[in-house]
């Protein structure tokens, strides 16, 4: 049915029980669709040449768009149509072109399998440093906002200045392969935080080089068995867990959430399967190590080996009792500072490099061919694990 719209004419059509399309005699292509529930939209329907389906694009609800406004706007995607513009893709274009960085974020999140170490870092990063932009378009986003955001956070912590860049870089990367258009083109073509790299402007702050010098070492394990003599259970967790952690060199995410089910205490050996670079690790115990596992066993009665009384089970953040040991060792340290002792030490007694990078759960690169044939078990790494935990224990 063809009619020329009037406002007496539309507002005396009556709904029914299925959906109408009535055309408009004045604008080729400009119909009124009609549901069953009453309510009356202004659409453009129109074949194309070449297209098994027609063009369907809806202009606005009647009465708010009025029909001389609905006439318009039909002219206008028809002219876009006829060009070969389809204006409901270009519609989703131009929604994704207007995406906010909360939404990318929260879109890389959902599709990058982040350890939770990484996913912590990631938030705290994204939330205390970039909440002011978290509504802004990431299109809206300029490499003079980059610079001077990096450069004020510089002024506070260097390190943390580049992270957060290297964050916002990794969000902008995922963006662009992310949201394209109906040709599939990449919809954002320039990743602005390269503006740093061009002025030069990262910090690159070195990593740092502390680790535990021999007399320290032994100034921590003495402290760490005083304190578990004269402590609650939740120190005591704490003091073994910092303990293992310098006989192994392992980091603190992989080894707090440990289980007993991944504790086999007849092969002395234990499984990693919360690990930073995804992969599941089997390591062996030293004889020493053996004997703190047994008596963390002794201690717990529930799933985990370094037992809390919190939501999670397990210890989560031991921080605060890290200082106390600090201040009656006084020695100071981070967990970090444990791993680089570990490495220095195996290195000292000339641990094989595929050895160690194992005991430490480190990839190795693709172009290392001789890496993909070096297969080393749990039994293999017994040894090295061994002559390391001695080598500590003399001190």
């Amino acid at each position: 049915m063809k009619i020329r719209f009037t406002k007496e004419v539309l507002n005396a059509v009556e709904p029914s029980n299925q959906r109408q399309r009535i055309k408009d005699a004045k604008v080729e292509g400009l119909v009124l669709e009609v549901l069953p529930s009453g309510r009356k939209s202004f659409r453009v329907y129109k074949r194309v040449k070449g297209q098994k389906s027609p063009v369907n694009v809806t202009l606005g609800q009647y009465p708010s768009l009025t029909i001389e406004n609905a006439r318009k706007l039909a002219l206008s995607t028809l002219e876009k149509i006829a060009h070969g513009i389809n204006p409901n893709e270009q519609a989703k274009v131009e929604a994704k072109a207007q995406i906010t960085l909360h939404e990318v974020f929260h879109d890389y999140l959902s599709q990058k399998e982040l350890s939770q170490s990484s996913l912590r870092g990631y938030n705290q990063i994204f939330n205390t440093y970039l909440n002011d932009w978290h509504t802004t378009p990431i299109a809206n986003l300029t490499e003079t906002m980059i610079k001077e955001r990096h450069s004020s956070l510089s002024c506070t912590s260097r390190a943390q200045a580049d992270y957060c860049m290297r964050v916002l870089r990794a969000l902008f990367n995922f963006a662009q392969f992310e949201y394209k258009d109906s040709q599939d083109r990449p919809i954002y073509l320039y990743n602005p935080v390269k503006i740093l790299s061009h002025k030069r402007q990262w910090n690159h702050v070195p990593r740092k080089q502390t680790r535990l010098t021999h007399t320290e070492i032994k100034k921590l394990l003495e402290t760490l068995e005083v304190m578990r003599q004269e402590t609650d259970p939740f120190t005591f967790a704490v003091c073994d867990f910092v303990e293992i952690a310098l006989f192994t060199g392992l980091r603190k995410s992989e080894l707090l959430c440990l289980k007993w089910e991944d504790v086999d205490f007849n092969e002395q050996t234990f499984s990693l399967t919360e690990t930073k670079n995804g992969e599941k690790l089997e390591l062996p115990m030293s004889n020493h190590l053996l004997t703190i596992f047994q008596r963390r066993r002794e201690h717990t009665d529930n799933d985990y080996v370094f037992q809390a009384e919190n939501d999670y089970g397990y210890i989560r953040e031991p921080k605060k009792v890290i200082q106390k040991i600090e201040k009656q060792s006084e020695v100071n340290f981070t967990l970090h500072d444990l791993r680089r002792t570990f490495t220095s030490i195996a290195e000292q007694l000339r641990v094989g490099t595929y050895t160690l990078k194992r005991l430490l759960n480190h990839k190795t690169g693709r172009n290392d061919v001789t890496a993909g044939y070096t297969i080393l078990t749990a039994k293999e790494l017994s040894k090295a694990t061994e002559e390391i935990s001695l080598e500590m224990l003399s001190m």
